[in-house]
Parts: C-alpha cells; structure tokens; sequence
C-alpha cells in the first residue's frame, strides 16, 4: 500500500484505487477519476426541502427518506442552534406528494419522550404498508439506543415500541433483506465499531446487534457504515474512514469486511481500495442489479458528494459520477461552522417509480433532496 505522509503528499484517490495491495471494492483496471475529471450526471434535479431560518432551527443533518402511501417522508435531527448529539436535539419531518413540494416540517420525537434527553439519526423505511421509524435515543449515560417507532396513520403521530430497542446501536444504511429472509440494518456500535442489526425474519420490531471484528491496528470513530448487498446472503460492509483527528494519521480509503451468512459472522475489518471522504457512506441496490454507493470525495471532503455504480451483475464498481458539486454558500446559521465552505454530506436514498430520490443535508443547517432517472445511472 501507498504509504501515508502528510495530506498534501498522500497519494491520490485515482493511486488509492488502483493499488494492488488493498481489497478490491473499486475495480482496479479502471482509472478512478479525480474531482476535475469526474462526469457530472446528464439529468438531476435538486430540491430544497428545508432551509435554516433566523428564530428557527440552525442545525439540520442526517436525513432519511421514505415512500409510504402514496407521500414521500423526509426526517432528520434538528438543533435551534448547533450540533449537540445527546442533549436538546430532535427529529422533525415533512412530507410530499411529488419529492418537489414539501409540507411544513413537524415535529416527530423530542425529549423528554420515552425519558430521552435527545432523539437523532432517523431512519425511516416503509414494509408492507407500515413506516418505520428507527430514531436514536439518549438517556443519562451517553449511550445510544436505536428505538423503533411506527407512523399512525390515521392520527399521523409516531407510535413507540419499547420492546424493539437495540442498545448502543447507530443505524445508517436502509434495511436490506437477505436471501434467508431476515432484514439488516447497516450502521455502528456506539462511536467506535462497525456493527449491523439483524432482524427475526420479517419482524421488524425484533432485532439484534452483531459486532464487526476489526484488528488493533485499525482504529474508528464514528465508522457509519453503509451495506452491499451481493446476494446469496453476502454482504459487504463499508466504513467511514478516520484521517483528520489530531495527532493521527489514518487510512485514506474504506476500512471493509465480509459476511457469507446475512451478516450473521464476519471477516475482520481490512482497508480497501476506494477512496473517500471522512464522512457516512450509503449503499442500495437498483432495480436494475445494480449496487450504488453514495460518498463523499477524499480530495474535494464534503464539498463533493459522488455515487458510484457497479454494472448490473454487481461485482465491483466501475464507474463513479458527480450529485452534486459546490461550496458555496458558505454555512450561514449554524454557529459550528459558520462561514464555511458548505457540505453535501450524510446521504439517504431510495428508488421510486424509475427515479433514484438522495436526500442529504447542506452545510448541517438545510435538507436538500437530488432526483436522479435510473436510467441515467445504468452502463
């Protein structure tokens, strides 16, 4: 492998994919572009669901989206003015009935409900006529736990179902169901671990937490990680990676692991090939047999948010295209980052109706949603 120096000597992410030494999760006999380099898509749409206002809510992030109904759900953590995680944030939401206007967001889960002192990292997925919504929940202690609500249709509240709590877990990937007929989450152990969820067949308000295995070397903080699924009940399992802490200097590319069993058992963690940002990846599958994987760029960070397709029998991927490319404007409200370059960054997506929907946040402080036609994504 390339050896790690200082940000500005690190080899780049076209030298990162194509290093022979690292596991394969970008193809290496294909150039990996860099940011100058890289097509932007032919057809996109970018919608504006939410916007910071003065008086309002400033910090905006981790947005999730759903299709339930006939209306097109959209959540996320909120702050009157910064990023807190365990104390005085909350989940707040809005629906529509196109992706193009958005009804007035609403408040969803806020402390002190259910005894939390914060609620954050929404994930909301529709299953055989029911919302889900698996919100993360503070209490005293600063440990996490992911609760599963259900969406009461006909008075539109959020109803809590205690006994389906998974301690300390962090959902981040859409459930994904396997060949054996259970459901996973991917997603993290506290802060410092790679881990999924495992649901008791279609029981979706029964789940269990399985750890990845990571060597000592291999340190994480805040790994987020988001799920291939490769059929036949294999996974592969993608990590954010961790380089811009002070005082160390971490690997550049995907930390990954494997599971030949529905992410029942898995290899240990080991650094990949593909190149990103230190920022939560996501990953799906199209209708077309194609797995996407929506991140962030290693050169251009959160300024830069990418997908990248494998061709429809899976495999590798091969071909990696811009969402959405900009800095400006700067971050106006939210007091963490103010007059910053803004951020494309922590995305979800779903497929509807031939259109791929990718909701994220921008500069932590808006929701933005971009619509891409599937078959724009197909090669």
């Amino acid at each position: 492998m390339a050896e790690m120096t200082q940000e500005n000597s690190r080899p780049t992410s076209t030298e990162f994919a194509a290093d022979p030494s690292l596991f394969p999760v970008w193809d290496p006999a294909v150039s990996f572009p860099s940011p100058q380099e890289m097509c932007e898509l032919d057809v996109v749409t970018h919608v504006s669901v939410e916007r910071a206002q003065k008086g309002g809510y400033h910090y905006l992030h981790e947005a999730t989206i759903a299709r339930h109904r006939d209306l097109f759900y959209m959540g996320w953590a909120n702050h009157r003015t910064r990023e807190t995680g365990d104390h005085d944030e909350l989940v707040r939401g809005c629906t529509s009935p196109d992706a193009l206007h958005w009804s007035k967001p609403e408040i969803w889960a806020q402390a002190p409900l259910i005894g939390a002192t914060s609620h954050n990292h929404p994930l909301l997925f529709s299953h055989e006529g029911t919302l889900y919504g698996f919100f993360v929940c503070w209490r005293e202690g600063h440990f996490p736990t992911t609760e599963v609500f259900t969406l009461d249709d006909s008075t539109g509240k959020w109803v809590h179902h205690k006994e389906s709590a998974i301690p300390l877990f962090v959902p981040f990937c859409t459930p994904q169901r396997m060949d054996n007929g259970n459901w996973v989450i991917g997603g993290e152990r506290h802060w410092d671990d790679a881990a999924v969820a495992i649901s008791d067949g279609d029981n979706l308000l029964k789940w269990r937490m399985v750890t990845v295995p990571r060597p000592k070397s291999l340190r994480l903080l805040f790994p987020e990680c988001a799920l291939v699924h490769r059929g036949n009940n294999r996974l592969l399992i993608l990590c954010r990676p961790l380089y811009h802490t002070p005082g160390f200097a971490g690997p550049c590319t995907a930390p990954v692991a494997e599971s030949f069993d529905g992410g029942e058992t898995w290899t240990a963690l080991c650094l990949s090939n593909f190149p990103l940002g230190e920022s939560q990846p996501f990953a799906g599958r199209l209708s077309t047999g194609q797995n996407y994987l929506l991140t962030n760029s290693l050169e251009d960070q959160r300024c830069l948010l990418t997908i990248a397709l494998t061709g429809p029998e899976g495999g590798l991927f091969r071909r990696i295209l811009k969402v959405r490319h900009q800095q400006w404007p700067k971050v106006r409200l939210f007091e963490n980052s103010l007059g910053r370059p803004t951020e494309l960054a922590y995305p979800g997506a779903i497929e509807h109706d031939g259109k791929l929907y990718i909701a994220y946040s921008q500069g932590k402080e808006d929701c933005s949603l971009s619509i891409v036609p599937i078959d724009v994504l197909a090669f």
